[in-house]
């Protein structure tokens, strides 16, 4: 349909009962320099998930350089770079809420500072396609204000479209995106060359807004500086060569008083998974992608799983060969957490005592000899053998103990937010503690997830008592907790402690990845949850995100996870039967 049709069809359906809209669906309408295919009609207005449509620009009319999109991560960033400027140019171009209950807007997204991988923007051989949702305009009578329509498509939607060609001719700011990216995947997929499980680089800004946001401090942040006895130097293939802080694999231990940076620093490590967006101050921090943040977890599930690792014995006749629980303690949900990602393949446990349980981290010599019967067998014990044997490091940010000191490979204080080198001065502290557990009751640690899934798993269902109906689908972020609760099924997920977890659509992701699994029988395989969770994101390496979308369903919009995430997710099921 080209744009005269399709405004002349708004024009008949204007003041008709709201779901005329519906009229619309499946319809591509051809503009000038780009086209529109409507993929779904809300019912009306105000409703969500709002309608979508799918935005396609020629490659052409864009005049996108090659090497925007030279390698995966510099279409990755391309992607990512414009669609901001989608929604730059939404702020920018559109009337908001023409219509009632806030109906006749562009809706926009709030981006995270990292940069994911997504369906809703896509290259492809002569074009770009982007995936947005529009509320279209009704009144209150629940009526359509298709003139109002009218003005969204064809006068402000050109506009966005004019802004997004602009921006991009400027091509300073595209290309300083691209750069840091791929400077940052590369270093990332680089680190082991140099020994590091991490990097920090000179001049970072690693201080945020507040510890409810992930924007940048104001301008007055300290910066990292980084003394030359603590110096690396990484070469990168856009910036060159760059110095900064390298956390050598093995044992690092991080101390320093209260708010000296500790936890600033740690945090930034933790949010470095994902690539981050130039400008946002922690553009060069880099750490191994297989990094994951160790909690106590007070009252989350556990299933089947091997912790005797860290306890010989467990209260009520319980087997640590075979734990389960619907409310673990501190110390039961923190080796849990240990056990589950080293499975998975977690390369650096990134942990604080200020969010550990005090009896899991360690056990000074006097009670070790007053309390000889203490089922726990602390991670200090392990944490050698966690790298000699499997390779997998660990940071720990010690407040009020030195006890992990004689055990490091590295210690560094934190004073005034810059990092001094301790690691000489620590060791030849006297009185420190270098006893070792003498046994435990496996030799070493559990490494291979021996549970096998069983068949009745990941049923999206939900039952409304109230209404007395299903829903045979239920999958969504719980409101007012969106970076926190999955409601799947019957269920909800509480991942508030999968840290690396930076964008609402993650979640959406996980929870459909669960979808899949069911769909497809995973787990008449016989496959661990460890197992299960590498089968799906292979899936979507292979046939990508868009796998995840059901047919002739509300499209959702997904985006990149990690194999930890999902393990994560996965783990913390109430309703996952294993055997």
């Amino acid at each position: 349909m080209d744009q005269v049709s399709f405004e002349k069809k708004l024009h008949n359906m204007d003041q008709q009962p709201y779901y005329a809209y519906k009229n619309l669906s499946g319809i591509s309408v051809s503009f000038n320099n780009f086209s529109i295919l409507f993929k779904h009609i809300q019912g009306s207005p105000g409703a969500s998930p709002a309608s979508l449509c799918q935005l396609v620009i020629p490659a052409k009319y864009l005049n996108l350089p090659n090497w925007s999109q030279s390698t995966q991560a510099r279409t990755t960033a391309s992607e990512d770079y414009i669609l901001r400027i989608f929604y730059d140019a939404v702020i920018h171009c559109a009337q908001q809420n023409r219509g009632d209950e806030g109906s006749g807007s562009f809706q926009t997204v709030n981006m995270p500072q990292q940069v994911l991988k997504r369906n809703i923007v896509q290259f492809f051989e002569h074009s770009l396609s982007i995936n947005f949702r529009i509320s279209l305009p009704g009144s209150k009578k629940k009526t359509t204000l298709c003139k109002e329509a009218v003005k969204m498509f064809s006068y402000e939607l050109p506009l966005i479209i004019k802004f997004i060609m602009h921006t991009i001719s400027e091509n300073k700011a595209l290309k300083q995106h691209c750069d840091c990216v791929e400077d940052m995947l590369t270093l990332q997929n680089n680190l082991t060359q140099y020994g590091l499980i991490a990097f920090v680089a000179d001049g970072s800004l690693l201080a945020r807004e507040s510890g409810i946001s992930d924007r940048p401090a104001p301008k007055d942040a300290i910066p990292f500086k980084v003394p030359d006895d603590l110096t690396v130097e990484v070469d990168l293939p856009n910036a060159g060569k760059v110095r900064g802080l390298g956390l050598r694999a093995g044992i690092s231990t991080i101390i320093g008083g209260g708010y000296h940076g500790k936890s600033t620093l740690l945090n930034a490590l933790v949010k470095a998974i994902y690539p981050h967006i130039p400008g946002d101050g922690r553009e060069q921090v880099v750490v191994n992608r297989e990094a994951v943040y160790i909690y106590a977890e007070e009252g989350r599930c556990v299933r089947d799983l091997n912790i005797s690792a860290f306890f010989y014995s467990l209260p009520h006749s319980s087997d640590p060969h075979h734990y389960s629980t619907d409310n673990a303690s501190g110390s039961t949900s923190e080796a849990s957490s240990v056990v589950e990602y080293v499975q998975a393949g977690a390369k650096l446990l990134l942990i604080d005592e200020d969010s550990s349980a005090a009896n899991f981290l360690y056990r000074d010599p006097d009670l070790r000899e007053l309390i000889p019967e203490d089922p726990i067998i602390p991670f200090f014990d392990r944490i050698q053998e966690l790298y000699s044997k499997y390779g997998v490091s660990t940071l720990i940010i010690a407040s009020g103990s030195s006890r992990y000191f004689s055990v490091s490979d590295q210690i560094i204080a934190m004073k005034n937010y810059l990092p001094v080198e301790m690691t000489k001065r620590a060791k030849a502290l006297k009185g420190r503690s270098t006893h070792l557990a003498e046994s435990s009751p496996e030799a070493t640690l559990p490494i291979t997830d021996k549970r096998i899934l069983s068949q009745d798993n990941f049923n999206p269902e939900y039952i409304n008592k109230r209404l007395k109906k299903i829903i045979p689908i239920r999958i969504k972020a719980l409101r007012g907790q969106e970076h926190e609760i999955i409601e799947y099924g019957m269920d909800k997920i509480d991942i508030r402690y999968l840290s690396s977890i930076v964008d609402a659509d993650q979640i959406m992701t996980i929870g459909y990845l669960l979808l899949l699994s069911r769909h497809l029988k995973l787990y008449e395989e016989k496959c661990s949850p460890t197992q299960l969770a590498k089968k799906l994101l292979a899936l979507i390496q292979e046939k990508d995100l868009d796998i995840l979308q059901i047919p002739e369903t509300t499209p959702v919009f997904f985006s990149q996870v990690t194999v930890l995430e999902l393990v994560g997710a996965l783990n913390r099921l109430r309703s996952l039967k294993t055997k």
